[in-house]
């Protein structure tokens, strides 16, 4: 057993220790300043998160069994707070209708077309919220550890770590494949490419194509997976997720747009 998971129980106590230890790890020249602390933490607990991998596989007995329940649950969860946001959203719209106003945002306002004037905030509410979602799921799966559950803290750049053929690999996941700007590119490869395995990943196979660089993500060892091959990694069927998702934000529409 490695020394820091003996701290595994006593979170206070093991970031206590990662915070003595960061001193003895050694910075390599291409790490940037702001990524200095990150490297550190995950150098340190790089051996923690393989032994917890070791011990979840051997207890998560049930994960086959219930997985779909525990998809379900979370897509459910996940439209009764969009539907709780957009209700407000809504009620919002009716309060701001009521008064009497000189200026008005747009023509969309001025005519009080709800739905036309809410569409782009809907749709950014439902993104929003279905990435988080999707980050739910993905911790289903007993090859996922997510730091910020599982250590009690965040780790710049990283959604979640993930257990592949003996492997850790340190993942951002993005809901489709043209979620970053050119900016967000740059930013996504310099945080995957301080670890020695690394993944960018869009949970959806959609969108026109990926808009990080796929030349700097080969160039520093960063795996690109989309979809099906995202999800059959965490031993996920990409298709039942795709199809309850389907469902799911139907549901919404319907709910969103019903008379």
């Amino acid at each position: 057993m490695s020394y820091l998971y003996s701290y595994r129980h006593n979170l206070t106590q093991l970031l206590e220790e990662i915070n003595l230890q960061k001193p003895s790890i050694k910075i390599p020249t291409f790490v940037t300043h702001d990524l200095v602390d990150t490297y550190q933490i995950c150098r340190l607990i790089d051996d923690f998160i393989f032994e917890y991998f070791q011990e979840n596989r051997k207890t998560d007995t049930d994960i086959a069994d219930n997985r779909d329940q525990k998809i379900d649950d979370a897509l459910d969860e996940f439209q009764s707070k969009v539907v709780e946001k957009i209700l407000k959203e809504k009620q919002d719209f009716k309060n701001i209708s009521l008064k009497k106003k000189k200026g008005f945002k747009n023509i969309f306002e001025f005519a009080q077309c709800e739905n036309l004037y809410l569409s782009n905030k809907y749709v950014n509410l439902i993104s929003e919220s279905l990435g988080h979602t999707l980050e739910e799921i993905a911790s289903i799966s007993s090859q996922v550890f997510v730091p910020e559950k599982i250590l009690n803290f965040k780790i710049k750049g990283v959604d979640l770590v993930v257990f592949n053929q003996g492997i850790i690999k340190y993942t951002q996941l993005k809901t489709k494949k043209d979620t970053l700007t050119g900016s967000q590119s740059d930013r996504s490869i310099n945080e995957l490419k301080i670890h020695p395995n690394s993944v960018f990943a869009a949970a959806l196979d959609m969108g026109n194509s990926w808009t990080i660089s796929k030349t700097k993500a080969k160039e520093n060892n960063i795996e690109l997976l989309a979809g099906q091959a995202f999800w059959s990694m965490l031993d996920l069927d990409y298709e039942t997720i795709l199809n309850k998702l389907k469902m799911t934000v139907r549901k919404i529409e319907k709910e969103l747009y019903q008379v």
